[in-house]
């Protein structure tokens, strides 16, 4: 840098960075300068900061050196560990034996209490996660890890959705914390490269000699001769007082985030790569609160040094992901039909709410409420408050969303002063990229720029300052900007167009080219630059059309777009490699006749011209369908799709995205044709027609009219379809796909139009055309079934395999980690915003158009099954754009032909129903709108606005918090406008939102929309009924349905939640069985998985962790209501018993078990055998959870278990099951000395118990005489197998465990003598009653008389014997209550003296 511009304090932006680096002096602030904001932890978590985490408040300590000990457990924890993963089952069974025979019992059960509390202790780096996707993070020094040490050095990757699932919040935060904590150290070289810790810079230019400290003098942490910058080091050189080292640190920042973006986008979604640094942690610290970005970025734009401007304004180019959020919204152009733009403000998921369900998939809201930004400071003035907003507000809202805190510190008006002093073009062009992502954020930006019209009107003066042909990048922006906000507001669309902003802008289009060799002429970056310019020009003008602008002017706009509209010559194209700009403009043009042929009126109405009625005109449809067809007629020589694969070049995208817009054209058309309505035939067709079928038929479109050749593509389909195969370029599957829908939608308009008029048809005459006009008389899609059944099948299977990984990009309820806009939201791959997102939506797009197409349905059942099972994808595959794909693929798989296949499936099964299901047609028409009205309520309409509370005056100032029900900004957003909010909406569905129809049934907060209960009961008998046959016809398709994707604990739930509708849903006889179907079906996959697992601890319904972290609310509500109206139903008990397997987690079962004893409701629960699944899920294992066990203790002490005991409920099994194996089990090692033991403690409890409660002796007995080994007959005890000798040693046994756990105590020895004695009176009733059970076939004596005495026996012994310990006794229960009162009565006073 020469003297001469040091000292004027200009710098060259285009100089070597060598001549910008110089000696760095610090700023001369006062010694009492405040510090900077500090951001503090946001009390509300959800809405927190994507990257937050303990840097999400002050600054956090530096790292206390860890003691070596703890350095010794880690490493011996981690060669354990390394050791158990090499070594068998058996070995591992082997070795623990071994120890446990060279330990004493005391030292093992020490060592055991000890590492149960070492696992207690939270953990941020274990090594099972580690294993699962490893990803490298450059260490901060060498030899030394950024984070808390761990066996392993790699950090862990983000888990896939599923395994989030499963995982506790606090776990998945502590590990992205960790992970956003390493970056804090990192440093990088000025190509934005992560540097290696031996790694150093060289001097940027040979000859410069620099000292490190000389060079660093304004770090402030870490090592100031370290190589490379961090990042907070990198924002702090942007204070310097010199111009240069500001500029050097602002392109390091943009090198840094470009590369970060960069590396995101190149990482597959959903996939779990190895990468050697965590661009995901970097993006995400960068824009997190703890560095001050935006702060820093925001002061520098303020800088009076044109070149630190520019510099400042690129690094909030990449900051926003302007050039890649751009590169997205033209794919989204060119896609159509529905032509829908998306607002690109971060967002997050909603709270579920029970009243709902807890179902996944609620309302996403902005990170940042619109209310908190406040875009120019004089709105705030007007009504005389004072202006308390502080810095530290702006920080704040900055470190929820990076835009909104740009808007918030009055970045708009700094952009308008710049333009307004002649800023150069390089500066201009960044800042109007800038004000489109800004305008693209969210409505309250967009109408922030629409409400200071100076803005707008600075923006039209810079594009009329240059008027000659030559053309600027920020005229292409300025179009771009412009178009935007006329989509957004349709009057403001009009307003541009009559006040001449339209006129001003796209005065390039209707200037009439005379020849393509004078375009060619200018030059291939000129012919670029043209061509960006009118591809805008006639976006915004296509926008004005779609709001009923400009119709009047074609006339006057055809002769200019002649050239593009018809084919060219190739040759001179290829010549000059400008195949793609011209094609570009080709298929803009085509889109423009798309939006007019949208406004023509009906064909058969009165003959009323367009200029006079606000729509196009028919009599300009002929010339251009002739002039489209002509491009379809050059179509195999231009793509030369016979060679398949081979024939793809540079420019066959271009092409392909051109004729995918030529063929929507046409489709507009042919639509506008059907649009006549009625049932009746139509009267007349068009003679453009006929052409079109024709020229689909005689070019090979389709392969009908071509004899089949393996070896070659034999029709444009074909090759389409070929292209669609191949993912390494995503944009070429996708023009792909956007010409494979539009062709599909032709031949389906055809056929629909020639049946329609089959009797007006005429068969075109002539030797060339027999054939093909034979073949479109019978029908185009009639003669094309194999081709469309092959593309069928293809779309079937990608649709398939591509939902699962739309589910895996929302982490943790959000669609990011980091606050940035659009792409910048964080995500791997791109997520949300990623070309392969796009893709996929394309693809169920097109499926969509073959679900109404009956002639497939010929295949019979699978087919049907396949096209609903792809109909369940399409829900989960759908975005904010693609509510009418949800439409109709919920009109489709609800439809009464859907819903009686269903039936179908459900009558096939015979586990299914006790009884065929018998409908009327009339049934499944109310259960079909039933469950679509249902459906389109609750998972497609947007948020609803809160009332005013009030009337109270809004105070501007100050920040205010996100409400779960939260406000919609619908003075911002405009009801009709074409652009979509991620917020205040529910797309994408989660995969359980089919169990909405049984997970809504209370009603909990009621408004006038809400349903009738009367309604929602009938929802849920019609949803009961949806599920069965889903779950029924699962897996009959050749696909894996959606449906079996849903875990297992949302069914469950879903099965709980609708008891709490009350006993209606289950009283009638239909919906009971196919409710006892669903229980049984579970319940045998529930016991699947246990045994495919292997391990019988292993965790299958987590209730609290995958449901809702406070499930124990639910279950009170659950257990209420199952107190009061089931009276002991055998359904309603089973689904309360679900909660008690021990597949459930211990918080849940101990909450479900203390409910239950506390609303006295335990009798009420069935026996174990009439419970779900298999008896040994809900005994095995033993329990360990002294919670869990001390809750049984109280219930039997409580006297909660008497009934339950007398009624042989499954609440008593659990109790007699695991106090025995506590108790009595041997060889468990569970014996622990001292007074304190739990054993010995319930075992006193009980004992003592006993003592005051003598009516509890028959329970102490069932106690005694409970064997725990044979989980599946735990009450059956085989003495006919077993000798008598030994059942009396068991006793025994038995008896010295209870008197050596009471302590030598008198009162409770005495109460366990009394006790021995009832067992022996007891063994001497049941020889007894197993006396009078062998008279009961002796056919001279009356059995019911003798049964019946035993049973009174057992009752005056006042010892309870549970009726399964003696299976002929189940014969009593065949009779009647009032037979067996008057006999007992009768046998009372014989018993009396029996005893």
């Amino acid at each position: 840098m020469t003297e001469k511009e040091q000292s004027s304090g200009r710098v060259n932006p285009m100089a070597p960075l060598s001549s910008l680096v110089g000696s760095i002096v610090e700023k001369g602030f006062p010694e009492n300068k405040p510090l900077p904001p500090k951001p503090s932890r946001l009390p509300f978590p959800v809405a927190r900061h994507r990257s937050h985490g303990p840097h999400v408040g002050s600054r956090p300590q530096p790292e206390v050196p860890i003691v070596q000990e703890e350095e010794e457990d880690g490493l011996m924890n981690a060669e354990n560990y390394a050791r158990l993963q090499t070594m068998s089952h058996e070995e591992i069974v082997e070795a623990q034996a071994e120890l446990y025979e060279k330990m004493k019992p005391a030292l093992v059960t020490f060592l055991k209490k000890r590492g149960q509390e070492k696992l207690k202790k939270p953990k941020h780096s274990v090594p099972e996660v580690s294993e699962e996707g490893p990803s490298d993070i450059h260490s901060p020094q060498g030899g030394q890890q950024a984070v808390t040490p761990s066996p392993s050095s790699q950090v862990t990757a983000i888990p896939k959705e599923a395994s989030v699932a499963s995982a506790s919040q606090g776990f998945f935060w502590d590990t992205w914390t960790e992970r956003v904590e390493a970056v804090r150290d990192l440093r990088f070289s000025f190509d934005g490269n992560v540097l290696e810790n031996d790694a150093l810079v060289p001097p940027p230019e040979t000859g410069v000699n620099m000292s490190a400290v000389e060079r660093d003098f304004l770090r402030t942490e870490g090592d100031p001769g370290a190589a490379g910058y961090t990042i907070k080091e990198a924002i702090a050189l942007t204070r310097s007082v010199i111009p240069g080292q500001r500029c050097l640190a602002l392109n390091l920042l943009a090198s840094l985030l470009d590369k970060a973006l960069s590396k995101l986008c190149q990482s597959g979604i959903g996939q779990q790569k190895v990468q050697s640094t965590d661009w995901e942690a970097i993006w995400a610290y960068a824009l997190g609160p703890e560095p001050g970005l935006v702060l820093a970025l925001r002061m520098a734009l303020d800088d009076n040094h044109a070149s630190v401007v520019l510099a400042c304004a690129k690094v909030i180019q990449c900051l926003l992901s302007c050039s890649l959020n751009e590169n997205f919204f033209d794919l989204m152009e060119n896609m159509g039909p529905c032509g829908k733009d998306m607002f690109t403000a971060p967002v997050f998921r909603g709270k579920p709410e029970i009243d709902l369900g807890l179902l996944p998939g609620c309302f996403w809201k902005y990170s940042a409420k619109p209310s908190n930004i406040v875009p120019f400071r004089e709105e705030i003035m007007d009504d005389g408050t004072e202006d308390t907003d502080t810095i530290q507000k702006d920080v704040f809202v900055a470190g929820q969303d990076v835009a909104a805190g740009l808007v918030r510190m009055d970045i708009l008006p700094r952009i308008y002063h710049l333009l307004e002093t002649e800023a150069t073009a390089a500066l201009e062009e960044c800042l109007i990229s800038v004000t489109i992502a800004i305008a693209r954020h969210s409505p309250k930006c967009t109408t922030a720029i629409l409400k200071y019209p100076k803005f707008v009107q600075t923006i039209v003066k810079r594009f009329k300052l240059n008027k000659r042909m030559d053309v600027l990048p920020s005229q292409i922006y300025s179009v771009r900007l412009l178009k935007f906000l006329a989509r957004y507001d349709k009057r403001t669309c009009m307003e541009f167009v009559k006040n001449g902003t339209f006129n001003e802008v796209t005065w390039h289009l209707f200037q009439f080219t005379s020849s393509l060799d004078s375009w060619v002429k200018l030059g291939k970056h000129k012919c670029k630059l043209s061509s960006d310019l009118m591809v805008e020009q006639l976006r915004f003008l296509k926008v004005c059309i779609q709001s009923g602008c400009c119709i009047s002017q074609y006339p006057e706009l055809f002769p200019a777009l002649c050239l593009w509209l018809s084919c060219p010559s190739f040759e001179k194209l290829k010549e000059n490699n400008l195949i793609r700009e011209f094609a570009s403009v080709s298929k803009e043009a085509y889109l423009v006749l798309e939006a007019f042929a949208g406004t023509l009126p009906s064909l058969y109405s009165q003959n009323i011209r367009g200029n006079e009625s606000g729509a196009w005109d028919w009599r300009y449809v002929s010339p251009m369908i002739d002039t489209a067809l002509s491009w379809i007629m050059l179509a195999p020589e231009l793509l030369e799709w016979e060679r398949g694969i081979e024939s793809v070049s540079v420019s066959t995208t271009s092409l392909l995205w051109l004729y995918s817009g030529v063929i929507r054209t046409i489709s507009k058309v042919l639509d506008k044709i059907s649009s006549h309505g009625e049932e009746e035939p139509l009267p007349w067709l068009p003679e453009f027609f006929p052409k079109i079928g024709l020229t689909i038929i005689k070019h090979k479109l389709l392969s009908f009219a071509v004899a089949k050749d393996p070896s070659k593509c034999s029709s444009f389909m074909e090759f389409l379809c070929l292209l669609r195969e191949n993912l390494q370029d995503e944009e070429l599957a996708l023009a792909s796909v956007s010409c494979l829908h539009g062709l599909t939608r032709n031949i389906v308009s055809i056929q629909t139009l020639i049946e329609s008029a089959r009797s007006k048809m005429e068969t075109p005459q002539g030797s060339e055309s027999i054939r093909d006009g034979s073949v479109l008389a019978k029908g185009i899609l009639t003669e094309s079934l194999g081709d469309l059944a092959s593309v069928w099948s293809s779309f079937r299977d990608y649709v398939a395999s591509e939902w699962p990984i739309m589910q895996s990009i929302e982490i943790h309820k959000r669609g990011g980690l980091a606050p940035g806009v659009g792409l910048g939201w964080g995500a791997s791959g791109g997520g949300f915003w990623s070309t392969r997102v796009l893709l996929t939506q394309a693809d169920a797009g097109l499926l969509s158009l073959f679900l109404h197409i009956s002639q497939l349905d010929s295949q019979g059942s699978v087919l049907l099954m396949d096209k609903m099972n792809s109909a369940l994808a399409m829900c989960l595959i759908a975005g904010p754009r693609d509510h009418l794909l949800v439409e109709k693929a919920l009109d489709y798989v609800l439809g009464p032909h859907a819903l009686e296949h269903l039936a179908c499936c459900i009558n096939s099964n015979k586990r299914a129903v006790t009884s065929e299901w018998k409908c009327s047609e009339g049934d499944y028409d109310r259960m079909s709108n039933v469950l679509t009205s249902h459906f389109k309520r609750r998972w497609l309409h947007p948020k609803r606005k809160s009332e005013p509370e009030n009337d109270s005056k809004k105070v501007a100032v100050g920040l205010e918090t996100i409400h779960e029900e939260g406000e919609m900004p619908t003075e911002d957003q405009k009801s009709d406008s074409p652009i979509v909010e991620w917020a205040h909406q529910r797309l994408p569905l989660p995969p359980q939102w089919f169990l909405s129809s049984i997970s809504a049934v209370h009603v909990g907060k009621t408004s006038a929309e809400d349903p009738e209960p009367t309604e929602l009961l009938e929802v849920a008998k019609a949803g009961v009924f949806f599920i069965a046959g889903l779950e029924s016809a699962s897996g009959l398709g050749t696909v894996p349905s959606p449906v079996s994707s849903v875990p297992l604990v949302w069914k469950f739930h879903a099965l709980s939640t609708v008891l709490l509708a009350g006993m209606d849903i289950i009283e009638d006889k239909n919906t009971r069985d196919l409710y006892r179907y669903l229980q049984e079906l579970y319940g045998q996959v529930l016991d699947e998985k246990r045994q495919s697992s292997g391990r019988e601890t292993e965790l299958l319904l987590r209730f609290k962790s995958d449901v809702f972290e406070s499930y124990s609310t639910f279950l009170e509500m659950l257990v209420e209501q199952y107190a009061a109206v089931s009276y002991g139903d055998v359904l309603y008990g089973r689904q309360m018993s679900i909660y008690l397997h021990q597949c459930v987690d211990p918080s849940v079962r101990l909450s479900a078990w203390t409910a239950l004893s506390n609303a006295r409701v335990l009798e009420l629960l069935p026996s174990l055998d009439k419970c779900l699944g298999e008896a040994q899920g809900y005994l095995e294992p033993a329990e360990e959870n002294e919670g869990v066990l001390e809750a049984y203790l109280k219930s039997w002490t409580c006297g909660a278990l008497d009934r339950a005991a007398a009624r042989g409920s499954v609440a008593f099994t659990l109790v007699l099951h695991q106090f025995s194996s506590l108790v009595f089990c041997k060889g468990d090692n569970k014996d622990k000395e001292g007074e304190g033991s739990l054993r010995n403690k319930i075992v006193r409890t009980l004992v003592r118990d006993l003592s005051r409660k003598q009516h509890r002796q028959g329970m102490m007995v069932d106690l005694l005489g409970y064997y725990s080994k044979g989980c599946a007959d735990a009450m059956e005890v085989e003495e006919e197998e077993e000798e008598e000798e030994s059942q009396k040693r068991e006793g025994e046994r038995r008896m010295e465990v209870l008197n050596e756990a009471c302590q030598g105590n008198s009162s409770l020895l005495l109460e366990l003598k009394k006790l021995k004695e009832c067992v022996r009176v007891q063994m001497v009733v049941v020889e007894c009653v197993r006396v009078g059970l062998d008279l009961t076939h002796c056919s001279r004596l009356r059995p019911k008389r003798i049964e019946l005495l035993c049973l009174s026996l057992l009752k005056l012994c006042r010892c309870y014997i549970c009726p399964s310990t003696f299976p002929h006794l189940q014969k009593v229960k065949k009779t009647t209550f009032s037979q067996i009162s008057c006999l007992l009565q009768n046998f009372l006073t014989c018993s009396c003296s029996c005893q």
